[in-house]
């Protein structure tokens, strides 16, 4: 593809703004010409690419009646459900570490208990999705097997473009399919997702999920963007077309696997091709932190997130063993002896909507962290509808006073339901402000503090808020669930 200087501009009648240039060419416009070149097409097909040819990138567009965040980042959201409804599929998933078939069996076993939905194979354990080994397949196939007989599904990590090249520490897929960097024509530490990796990881991958059952994957490092210099591989011609084409072949490899209903975390922007989540803004450097500081972040993150995420369309991520450093201060293991800790992090998670990687042996280890898990886990399988609903954000995390949310739908019977954070050490004892405009009520509101009955009518005021006092002890959590009285 080359931009040329259009001869015709200077025959159109009126103004002669130029309304494109690509070039550096001195005119007043410019049309798309051919090269004569090999196209970057599946296959290497070779042929001069005509217009017709040129599948361009395309632009959503949201017209906003406000400059107001809250409301611009309710249209966002509205247009993401509509756009892209797979993202408000909302299973909660265990990241498993003892991937021993009976490791996972007795993972599975917990969950089915405590009601989880789905167990992935986690990365850093002895999992390879891209093992051929039939008898590795039929392993897998057999645990899978055995976990949908409890209503669990199952799927597995791979890294499959970023750090698969020269040197790095995801192992190196072939010296044939690295990229090669534009300034110094060395192999790089990326495989290009436009050279026969492209088929070899396709392949590996639909031929795993057809043989074994599972239904979701999580594909670590998929292509972010790094160009590729070489000239001799299948699905483009040099540099100048190289990001083009694996971008597009990134986008087709998830379309393949959204037609076999395969449930999809990537950690890029790939939505529209078919994606379900996105990790909601962390820095894995956090799960380092120490346990209380790793949970203040996440939250003020995912405040910050949903202004513009849907809860369901984005992930956090709880280290029940140690992920990456910060040892003993950072894991929530022994579960039993960090209950408080365990006990907020599931009501935060949960109470925002949020999925999250558990990523540990198993999701308790007494019967009292049991009693914890199945408690939560309850309370979001009971008002998932709600939990799942857009945000309306009352007051930001900032450890010196209580934060708060309310989730919000004018559409069902659970109009909203707000969650509260006191993270001082101090009784707090105040009035809380609701925001309810945005869930539809009108008039009266009946409010529910955790469930209990009878609820407490509210009369809304001219701004649709409600003032609801509030007693909450050092570090606690509760909960209010509003129904309209109209």
């Amino acid at each position: 593809v080359s931009w040329e200087v259009d001869p015709e501009i200077s025959k159109t009648p009126g103004a002669d703004e130029p309304l494109l240039k690509c070039n550096y060419s001195i005119g007043l416009g410019v049309l798309l010409g051919t090269t004569g070149k090999k196209a970057g097409g599946l296959g290497g097909v070779s042929n001069p690419i005509t217009l017709t040819q040129v599948e361009s990138f395309r632009v959503l567009e949201l017209v906003t009646d406000s400059s107001e965040l809250e409301r611009v980042g309710l249209s966002r959201r509205r247009m993401t459900r509509l756009l892209t409804p797979q993202t408000q599929e909302s299973p909660m998933f265990f990241h498993g570490t003892n991937t021993s078939v009976a490791g996972v069996q007795a993972a599975v076993d917990q969950m089915e208990e405590v009601g989880f939905d789905m167990f992935i194979y986690s990365f850093g354990s002895s999992f390879n999705m891209e093992n051929t080994d039939p008898a590795y397949i039929a392993e897998i196939a057999e645990v899978v097997k055995y976990a949908n007989a409890k209503g669990i599904e199952v799927g597995g990590y791979d890294l499959i473009c970023l750090a698969r090249g020269n040197g790095s520490y995801g192992g190196n897929v072939g010296y044939q399919w690295d990229i090669m960097e534009p300034d110094t024509y060395k192999l790089g530490p990326n495989a290009c997702f436009a050279s026969g990796w492209y088929e070899k990881i396709h392949e590996i991958v639909l031929n795993f999920f057809n043989k074994t059952g599972m239904s979701m994957i999580e594909t670590d490092g998929p292509y972010g963007g790094s160009s590729c210099a070489s000239t001799n591989h299948d699905h483009h011609t040099g540099l100048e077309d190289s990001i083009y084409w694996q971008n597009r072949l990134q986008g087709t490899f998830y379309k393949d696997l959204k037609e076999l209903n395969i449930f999809i975390n990537q950690p890029d922007w790939y939505f529209h091709q078919g994606g379900n989540k996105v990790g909601m803004g962390y820095n894995e450097n956090q799960y380092s932190l120490p346990r209380w500081e790793d949970l203040t972040i996440s939250r003020q993150g995912m405040f910050d997130d949903t202004y513009h995420y849907i809860p369901t369309m984005g992930w956090m991520f709880l280290p029940l063993v140690q992920y990456h450093g910060g040892g003993a201060a950072a894991e929530f293991e022994p579960l039993s002896k960090h209950l408080p800790e365990y006990e907020w992090a599931l009501a935060q998670y949960m109470g925002y909507g949020v999925a999250v990687c558990y990523r540990g042996p198993k999701p308790y280890d007494t019967s009292e962290t049991k009693a914890l898990v199945h408690k939560w886990v309850s309370f979001y399988n009971k008002y998932r509808d709600i939990l799942t609903s857009d945000i309306v954000h009352v007051r930001r995390p900032d450890m010196q006073d209580v934060d708060a949310i309310i989730h919000v739908n004018p559409f069902i019977t659970h109009r909203g339901l707000a969650m509260v954070f006191n993270p001082t050490d101090d009784v707090k004892i105040t009035n809380l402000t609701l925001p309810l405009y945005y869930t539809g009520i009108s008039t009266m509101a009946e409010v529910f503090q955790e469930g209990a009955t009878p609820g407490v009518p509210y009369t809304l005021g001219r701004d649709f808020s409600i003032s609801v006092p509030l007693i909450m002890g050092p570090r606690s959590i509760t909960w209010f669930l509003v129904l309209s009285g109209d």
